[in-house]
């Protein structure tokens, strides 16, 4: 049965306001309800931040509006950089509600409410979530109503929630009582901390000004939910929060102001963020608290993210963005060369995600491939989408068609297209026994190119398989067999590059002595194939090897090589110590500033004075030049002048 419309449209916009890993976490705390004479937690400090009266209601004005657009990486064949783009807008105005429940000792419990929206727009990718009045009754009903959860000093602990507020209602209230409400607060007239929120980690400023205003600095964001386990990644980052209280300390209002621009270290978009917040007060009132058996048990911490409903699913519908497996199937049969399909790579990326929530239809591509004479380009193209989506049904498929007669009708693209194995996130063990054979046949027949095809993707194979698996030696062997069977430096270059696709430790010995081979290009491939091995001995030999090199080839593939790795102070110096001697060639200048990008932010000295060292050399041309000026501008800014 199909997920509702509207419930798939929530689960996606929890990606955007909420972008990260489902978590769990639970307290229990006895409700007490508090009568009209309990006294009110009073401090002789700063602290809490606002007084609460149990049974009095405070009645806010707010308006909120929130941009965000957030780039969910996809697989792609290649490891190509790629992604699909969640864009989502909102912007809410109305009367919210905070009534003090409890005050106690050790904290508050503050009930949350909405009292009424004049206004309430919100669209992901183009499509409105509130399209009528029904919706915003079902989704935001001003019955619905949440606990928030203070400390002694008034810090946001948690927000609870009963099964019966809907999805949408906890989603925003959750993230809304996140900003009105600091997560840290200290007895200080300031203080810098960590706070953990929807968006990550983030490093913040707190200061009082006087007793009417705290203010909070949000400085750089040490951690982004949206870029998983990438680090580190380049952000520019304006965020000032005022929390504003009353002469008698109760809360006055709130405003909030966020810009945040987000990029991997290629320059790639990875977020985008714009919050404005407003809360002011309006009026009060008292009401008898009267005894309740009412009950929050869905309990979530201020950084804790949930997703409502199906993550995945709904993460792959927005991928597709309405492309359908009957849509793929007619654009790869009406097609007559990649080239003309509209926007290549945003019709492969939303077929991938259409076939993987559909994966029972995954066979119908089968009929478009093996029509005889058809664009090889576009064999080519079905086998990226496969290898894409992945999943058992889509690998099975790969195999039938790889080795299929019409599948060798144009042998160059045969071997473009057997690499394409090698781009599986979760190859079968199938898959890499078809490579094997595949191989084995290849050699007995003297074909070169087929040989040569099986054993770079049997090597990407390889480094897919989980550490300890019996399967790494048994795979490995034939391309070690290869390297040390290879009788002209043609066939070295192609086993060592298949080798390095492993990211074994065994890479380390096959590799080192032809870092010294007569030919250039045998060099420039063993550096290549130290790229991905994890040990940090590579990085040592590829080092070695630099400061020895005299040809531009090889400087460029051990500098490419270095880029992908982890280099801390001592390896930049050395290379820092390179550049300074003057050992660098000319015509490597835009590989090595690849790398000092890429480490821009907490590089050193030696990043600058690399910089230097590469201003002053003559005969750059413009475009280089003002690269360099403007890196060695954000390098002396990151030493503080």
């Amino acid at each position: 049965m199909r997920r509702p419309r509207l419930a798939v449209r929530t689960a996606v916009l929890s990606t955007l306001l909420l972008t990260g890993s489902l978590s769990a976490w639970y307290f229990t705390r006895p409700t007490v309800v508090a009568g009209e004479g309990t006294p009110v937690v009073v401090s002789d400090s700063r602290l809490p931040l606002f007084q609460w009266t149990p049974g009095e209601e405070r009645v806010y004005r707010f308006t909120w509006d929130d941009l965000q657009r957030v780039e969910l990486p996809m697989p792609v064949p290649g490891g190509a950089a790629s992604s699909g783009a969640v864009e989502g807008t909102l912007h809410l105005e109305g009367s919210l509600a905070l009534r003090a429940l409890e005050v106690r000792p050790d904290g508050t419990r503050v009930r949350l409410s909405l009292k009424s929206l004049e206004r309430h727009d919100a669209v992901l990718s183009g499509q409105q979530l509130f399209p009528d009045a029904a919706s915003v009754v079902t989704q935001l009903p001003e019955s619905a109503s949440a606990w928030v959860e203070l400390d002694a000093k008034g810090a946001l602990l948690a927000v609870r929630f009963s099964e019966a507020e809907p999805a949408m209602f906890r989603q925003l209230a959750q993230t809304l009582a996140a900003e009105l409400f600091p997560t840290t607060l200290r007895d200080a007239a300031e203080w810098d901390v960590v706070e953990s929120n929807q968006t990550g980690e983030v490093q913040a400023r707190f200061q009082f000004d006087g007793d009417s205003v705290l203010t909070r600095r949000r400085t750089r964001y040490v951690s982004l939910n949206a870029a998983g386990k990438e680090r580190p990644f380049q952000q520019e980052l304006r965020s000032l929060t005022r929390f504003e209280r009353a002469p008698d300390g109760r809360m006055a209002g709130v405003s909030h102001d966020e810009s945040l621009d987000a990029t991997r270290t290629d320059g790639a978009p990875l977020m985008s963020r714009r919050m404005r917040l407003r809360v002011t007060f309006s009026a009060r009132s008292m009401a008898p608290l009267l005894a309740t058996n009412e009950d929050k048990p869905l309990i979530r911490k201020p950084e804790q993210i949930v997703f409502e409903g199906d993550k995945e699913t709904a993460l792959l519908r927005s991928q597709a963005d309405g492309m359908t497996v009957d849509e793929v199937l007619r654009v790869l049969t009406s097609a007559t060369r990649p080239e003309s399909i509209p926007e290549l790579d945003r019709f492969v990326r939303r077929a991938i995600a259409a076939l993987k929530l559909e994966p029972g239809r995954t066979r119908e591509l089968a009929a478009s491939f093996l029509r005889p004479g058809v664009n090889p380009g576009l064999r080519e193209l079905t086998m990226d989408v496969l290898a894409g989506t992945g999943h058992a049904q889509a690998q099975a498929l790969m195999r039938e068609l790889l080795q299929a007669p019409v599948a060798r009708e144009h042998e160059t693209s045969y071997g473009l297209m057997l690499q394409r194995a090698g781009f599986l996130e979760a190859p079968e063990p199938e898959t890499a026994r078809m490579l094997t054979t595949l191989r084995e046949q290849a050699r007995a027949g003297n074909d070169v190119a087929t040989r040569r095809a099986s054993e770079y993707a049997l090597g990407g194979v390889v480094s897919k398989l989980p550490s300890g698996d019996p399967n790494v030696a048994t795979y490995l062997r034939p391309l070690q067999d290869s390297l040390r069977d290879a009788k002209d430096p043609q066939d070295r270059m192609h086993a060592l590059r298949a080798l390095g696709n492993t990211r074994q430790e065994a890479v380390l010995d096959q590799a080192q002595p032809y870092l010294r081979d007569d030919s250039s290009e045998v060099r420039a491939a063993a550096a290549e194939s130290l790229r991905g091995v994890p040990q940090e001995i590579a990085t040592r030999m590829l080092l070695d090897s630099l400061v020895q090199e005299p040809e531009r080839l090889v400087q460029a593939a051990l500098l490419d090589a270095l880029d992908a790795r982890r280099l801390d102070g001592a390896d930049l110096e050395r290379l820092r110590a390179w550049v300074v001697s003057g050992g660098m060639v000319s015509g490597v200048e835009a590989t090595l500033l690849n790398l000092i990008t890429h480490r821009i932010d907490g590089g050193g000295a030696p990043v600058l004075q690399m910089l230097q060292a590469l201003a002053l050399r003559p005969g750059q041309q413009s475009s280089t030049r003002a690269r360099i000026m403007s890196l060695m501008a954000q390098s002396s800014a990151e030493l503080g002048g």
